[in-house]
């Protein structure tokens, strides 16, 4: 996670537009079009209706409707932050973190 953070409150102001209230009381709003101008597929079919797309609640802390679909808070943090969705690649350049190093699991062997 890059900001470790999670979403308190989040409600949707119109359009596809969001509220959202971080647990450290960080406050941000953006508009969510951009997801969903071009369906991908049932779960974001559904959100050719606004109606639908007003749904929107918090469960475990992130931004979540009731097909199921849901924006992790760290992304949905980043949008904010930067006032858009953005790309795949801006978000993966984003939350690339290099000084990281490659996880190894050393597992005990069956006797």
């Amino acid at each position: 996670m890059r900001y470790g953070n999670a979403i308190k409150e989040v409600r949707a102001t119109g359009g596809y537009r969001l509220h959202v209230v971080f647990k450290d009381q960080y406050i941000g709003e953006v508009d969510l079009w951009p997801l969903f101008e071009k369906p991908r597929g049932p779960l974001t079919e559904v959100f050719q209706d606004p109606a639908f797309f007003a749904k929107v609640f918090v469960d475990l802390d992130a931004a979540a409707w009731p097909n199921g679909y849901d924006i992790d808070p760290d992304v949905l943090r980043y949008y904010c932050d930067i006032g858009r969705v953005c790309t795949r690649e801006e978000l993966a350049a984003a939350f690339a973190q290099p000084d990281l190093s490659p996880i190894t699991l050393n597992d005990k062997q069956n006797l």
